[in-house]
């Protein structure tokens, strides 16, 4: 199985409305809501084969507003081989430098 982080955004205009809905259909505790602090969104971390199995975990009034994406987590072997073929040669000393520097911004 594959995990999937699943993001539901609101509008603060619909938030009462839309938070009773997903209550009423049992949905709004499988998610984490910030609506409280200005951030009008939900999110998920959900396991599935694919992500048309992902999606239909969402509610059908908000699956076409909801953003699904199949998360990854890195390991050390695979780590140095993300973005290798985009990376620049000045990308390159930007990470070089952030390295040696993580702080210098």
């Amino acid at each position: 199985m594959n995990r999937y982080l699943i993001e539901i955004p609101h509008c603060e205009q619909d938030c009462f409305e839309r938070i009773q809905l997903l209550h009423a259909q049992d949905y709004l505790m499988q998610f984490d809501w910030e609506c409280p602090r200005g951030v009008h969104t939900g999110w998920a971390v959900i396991e599935a084969d694919n992500v048309t199995e992902a999606r239909l975990v969402v509610p059908s009034f908000v699956r076409g507003q909801a953003r699904v994406v199949k998360a990854c987590k890195f390991e050390d072997a695979t780590l140095g081989q993300v973005h290798v073929d985009e990376l620049t040669p000045q990308s390159l000393s930007l990470i070089s430098m952030n390295t040696a520097f993580p702080c210098w911004w």
